[in-house]
């Protein structure tokens, strides 16, 4: 059974792990890695855990991390959504957005927002399936691919 709880600080290895085989399996399916790519990332995903583990929520089943998302400055903005390679397609996700929503909602906000690499189609299913629509569209620097990508802003209505 999938439980959906706060992260605890001895859940910063499992994210920082879990977080970049996710990109890495996903981004490598559109993107050309490039020299060192890899290993940036696992400390971008390092650092992100043990500076906002408190602000993540876990999928867990039987001690094990599935996945997860956050919302980095606590507000209506999903900053992360990552599920492990090998419980992708299983309902995570969804579990894992509502959650996050139902959050953003009792914190008194009428929307959730969240943005995507536009090729991404993948995560953007999910992400319309779970109510949110695409309300914009632009080139944005991004740090891991060190250039500028097609990402998409997205907007759920929680009321």
């Amino acid at each position: 059974m999938v439980v959906i709880r706060p992260a605890a600080q001895a859940d910063i290895a499992a994210l920082a792990a879990v977080g970049s085989r996710a990109w890495a399996s996903n981004i490598f399916s559109f993107e050309p890695e490039l020299p060192g790519m890899r290993a940036h990332v696992e400390r971008a995903y390092q650092a992100f855990a043990e500076e906002h583990f408190a602000r993540v929520l876990v999928a867990e089943a039987d001690g094990v991390i599935l996945g997860w998302g956050a919302r980095e400055k606590n507000d209506d903005y999903i900053s992360d959504m990552w599920v492990d390679p090998v419980y992708q397609g299983q309902g995570i996700g969804s579990l894992l957005l509502k959650a996050l929503k139902a959050d953003i909602a009792a914190a008194g906000y009428a929307t959730a927002r969240l943005e995507s690499h536009a090729r991404n189609a993948g995560a953007i299913r999910l992400y319309q399936r779970e109510g949110f629509a695409i309300v914009h569209r632009s080139l944005e620097w991004s740090e891991s691919l060190e250039r500028k990508i097609e990402k998409v802003k997205m907007l759920a209505k929680l009321t």
